[in-house]
């Protein structure tokens, strides 16, 4: 085991298409499919959203942010608007031309760059995307509070791939938000360490975000697995 960064815990949300809690997701417990409400959205801002976007919206709008200092913001997506571009090559191929107001939301940052216009946010964001989006993204939201001196806000969301991609079929879009701030303030105290693994396989979004945020909600002590680093070593987030 390798610490590579503690930080505090002020805070999580999570929101699934298909749990109700986060606890009712690690314990397999369904609901009826129900959309992300994402209220900091309004009116014609509305129009267009992915699915992947609405819930970054829903876990954010969810976390006691402060107006008038607002986090930094770092944004993590395994499959970004994976959605939007089934959407969009399939309208090419039929049309020979896509929407351009779908084209211009289709990028990786999209969440980014609305949540920013919704709170009035002139912080600095990053947006990570890959196979690893989830270790990488708490990555860089620790070490920015570190580095920052500040609070960051980690939100962490996936949409269902379309069957076309042949990719994971997990039918839930799921969403988690974090709030992390440096070691010196007052919140509850998590852990970055690097372990060695020779299991470089992805792990389910759901299952790692749920975990993460019913440790936070029930106070108990956890050692969720975030996904590999590198070849041979994978993150783990750890709430004494």
């Amino acid at each position: 085991m390798t610490p590579v960064a503690s930080v505090q815990l002020l805070g999580a949300s999570f929101f699934s298409t298909h749990h109700a809690s986060a606890h009712d997701a690690v314990a397999g417990r369904q609901r009826d499919v129900t959309a992300p409400a994402f209220k900091l959205l309004v009116a014609r801002a509305r129009r267009f959203t992915s699915l992947a976007t609405q819930l970054h919206l829903e876990v954010c709008g969810a976390l006691p942010v402060d107006a008038a200092e607002p986090p930094i913001t770092v944004f993590a997506t395994c499959h970004g608007e994976i959605q939007t571009a089934e959407t969009l090559v399939a309208d090419f191929h039929t049309n020979a031309m896509v929407s351009s107001a779908r084209f211009a939301l289709s990028v990786h940052n999209t969440p980014s760059g609305l949540y920013s216009v919704a709170t009035g946010s002139h912080a600095p964001s990053t947006t990570v995307t890959g196979a690893n989006a989830i270790a990488m993204g708490w990555l860089e939201a620790a070490l920015t509070a570190l580095d920052a001196g500040r609070t960051v806000l980690l939100s962490i969301a996936d949409e269902p791939v379309p069957a076309v991609f042949q990719g994971p079929t997990e039918p839930a879009g799921v969403a988690a938000a974090f709030l992390l701030a440096p070691a010196s303030a007052t919140g509850r105290r998590a852990q970055l360490v690097t372990t060695p693994s020779t299991d470089d396989l992805d792990l389910p979004t759901l299952l790692v975000l749920a975990r993460a945020v019913d440790a936070w909600t029930r106070e108990e002590p956890a050692t969720i697995a975030l996904g590999a680093l590198h070849p041979g070593a994978r993150l783990e987030l750890r709430l004494p």
